[in-house]
């Protein structure tokens, strides 16, 4: 006959007296069944569950790359497309309305009898005029270039001048006015061509005062500062391209890093 209980005696080495436990059939079963139990799990862990768990990390890491590399192919899918959206505008007003097959430089700081606002098939820009060199504004930088940035929505590809609205806008170079109307984002704009790839932007006008093929000097007024347009309050947005490249204005206007109050020259 099985006993129905088994006792445990522990026996000390000192003269201490011996103690004694009892346990029956059925709490040393079930004592068995648990570490049994126990052990699958222990080995269902490793076999199963510690290689799908290393294989969620890895997937984890690979989807923030993803993750990473998509944000960086968003921006680049965004810069073509201003790009291209700006090539196009070039494309139409210098080709198909103007009728203009090419532009040549000259290093004449005169503007010839060619410059006059006609149809001609050659349009002379003088080498020494076509350079932003002239402020557009007299104001404080508020927002810098920034670019290259993660996220797609914070590339900024040229400064924000803050001024007080009516406040004349001038031409930084010499040029011909390919673009002026209003736009959702900038309100009304103004893109000059200068000629040797020189294209300059104004944005956030209250008024422009030119109109496309319009040449205009340096220094000439062609808007009102405003706040139209996506803006907080009235500053001039303003950008300069170099063959196909946005050019930081601060390069070619370092006098403006005197009146920079943006929140990141201070971080």
């Amino acid at each position: 006959m099985k006993p129905s209980k088994y006792s445990v005696i522990i026996i000390p080495d000192n003269e201490d007296s011996d103690r004694q436990f009892s346990i029956t059939r059925r709490q040393l079963l079930s004592v068995i069944v648990g570490l049994i139990l126990m052990l699958c799990i222990v080995v269902f862990f490793l076999i199963y569950a510690l290689p799908r768990l290393m294989q969620y990390k890895s997937m984890e890491a690979e989807n923030e790359q993803f993750a990473t590399d998509r944000f960086k192919i968003m921006e680049l899918m965004q810069d073509l497309s201003r790009i291209e959206q700006m090539d196009r505008l070039i494309r139409k007003t210098l080709g198909s309305e103007l009728e203009l097959s090419s532009i040549s430089v000259s290093d004449d700081s005169t503007w010839s009898k060619s410059n006059q606002p006609r149809y001609e098939n050659n349009i002379t820009v003088s080498y020494v005029d076509n350079v932003p060199s002239k402020y557009p504004v007299e104001g404080y930088i508020t927002q810098k270039m920034r670019t290259n940035k993660l996220f797609t929505n914070q590339n900024h590809y040229g400064i924000d001048i803050a001024v007080k609205e009516g406040e004349p806008v001038y031409a930084s170079a010499s040029g011909f006015v390919v673009f002026s109307d209003w736009t959702y984002d900038f309100g009304n704009y103004i893109i000059l061509y200068h000629g040797d790839d020189y294209f300059t932007v104004y944005g956030h006008n209250k008024n422009n005062f030119v109109k496309v093929r319009d040449f205009v000097k340096r220094s000439d007024v062609i808007a009102s500062s405003g706040s139209t347009g996506i803006a907080s309050g009235p500053h001039l947005h303003f950008e300069i391209w170099k063959d196909g490249k946005a050019v930081d204005p601060l390069e070619l206007f370092p006098q403006y890093k005197q009146k920079d109050i943006s929140v990141n020259n201070y971080e």
